[in-house]
């Protein structure tokens, strides 16, 4: 038969090293995330972005804006983005993780278009047409 503190140790080391594993994921999209916002956050916001949009396919989007800083909140994915110039950066994070991307401008006062991605960071291949009508101020 078996130790039973033998079989209990073995399974701390498993369930340690797997959580080292997953830091180390959320770490790397952390990172990757942030310094996609970075790349992208070289010219001082030129737009705001700020009010309640409404999108079919993606139903009601909240954005904040304090100077070039982006936040929010999309169903239950907290945003974080930044504005350079006229085009937000913004990524879509769920509980810690950065899993979607979007790159937006402003067409009008009432308008915003752009694309989403579904990487980190924002990839061209198999993103999609965004556009977001603003129903609040």
């Amino acid at each position: 038969m078996k130790n039973p503190l033998l079989l209990l140790a073995a399974v701390a080391v498993v369930s340690l090293s797997s959580g080292c594993a997953l830091s180390e994921k959320y770490a790397k999209n952390n990172a990757s995330a942030q310094a996609w916002l970075h790349a992208n956050d070289k010219v001082p916001a030129k737009s705001n972005f700020e009010g309640v949009y409404y999108s079919p396919d993606w139903g009601t989007i909240v954005f904040k804006q304090r100077d070039g800083k982006l936040t929010g909140a999309l169903s239950y994915y907290r945003i974080q983005g930044v504005v350079s110039g006229r085009t937000a950066y913004v990524l879509l994070v769920d509980d810690d993780w950065a899993e979607h991307t979007m790159i937006l401008k402003r067409q009008n006062s009432e308008v915003v278009t752009g694309s989403y991605s579904p990487h980190v960071p924002f990839a061209a291949k198999g993103s999609q047409p965004v556009r977001l009508d603003k129903i609040v101020n």
